[in-house]
């Protein structure tokens, strides 16, 4: 996943999980729980994590808060990306 440089930051920086909202693209295909890459704008892999939904889901979730999502969508898709949790910094 391609993330925008505020995530970037609150990642490296503070420890944070992964929202939608820093979000900027996503690149393959991966199911939920599976091992993603979280990438600068530069391409530059910041992070590795476990996936909280699967590719496919994930391009109308792309900058959007999580309680937006959850008014829209459903309450299932009020929560992180990638939990801090389950996040490996590089």
């Amino acid at each position: 996943m391609i993330l925008d440089d505020g995530a970037v930051t609150a990642i490296l920086e503070r420890g944070v999980s992964l929202l939608p909202a820093g979000v900027t693209a996503v690149e393959g295909d991966f199911i939920s729980g599976d091992t993603v890459e979280l990438a600068s704008k530069s391409g530059k892999v910041i992070a590795r994590g476990l996936v909280a939904f699967d590719s496919d889901e994930i391009p109308q979730m792309l900058g959007r808060s999580t309680k937006e999502l959850a008014a829209s969508l459903g309450a299932e898709y009020e929560r992180e990306l990638v939990h801090r949790d389950d996040l490996v910094l590089l």
